[in-house]
């Protein structure tokens, strides 16, 4: 099982990866049969091949993404949340919850999207 290191740390990679829109380097933390829930309940990706589909159409979208609160480890198990911001639109807020393979892998990903989350900085999430 990965350490609670190497997992915040390929969670930080993700989030660097997701906000530079480098698709090659984010296709490489999953599994080759990882599952990305995105949102969860409405869309599921299966396998590196959909999931680099999904984030080459995602990276064309003009936003930028950071980490909002602290990356929460429990075993292969990881959430944290994610500060997403569009032009146009309000910031909000993401609720990403990861489970990892012995290698440090992502195998699945399900990610709580609320528009209504709105993050304002002078006043925290809504």
């Amino acid at each position: 099982m990965p350490s609670r290191d190497d997992i915040c740390s390929a969670i930080e990679s993700y989030v660097r990866h997701l906000g530079n829109h480098d698709v090659d380097e984010l296709v490489a933390l999953f599994a080759e049969d990882a599952v990305q829930h995105e949102p969860i309940g409405v869309t599921s990706y299966r396998g590196v091949d959909e999931i680099r589909t999904f984030d080459t159409q995602n990276a064309k979208v003009d936003f930028t993404v950071s980490l909002l609160s602290p990356i929460t480890v429990t075993g292969k198990y990881a959430a944290t949340q994610l500060r997403v911001e569009r032009a146009g639109m309000h910031a909000f807020a993401t609720t990403d919850l990861f489970e990892f393979d012995d290698a440090c892998k992502i195998v699945s990903l399900s990610v709580l999207i609320d528009p209504r989350a709105l993050v304002d900085p002078a006043q925290g999430p809504a």
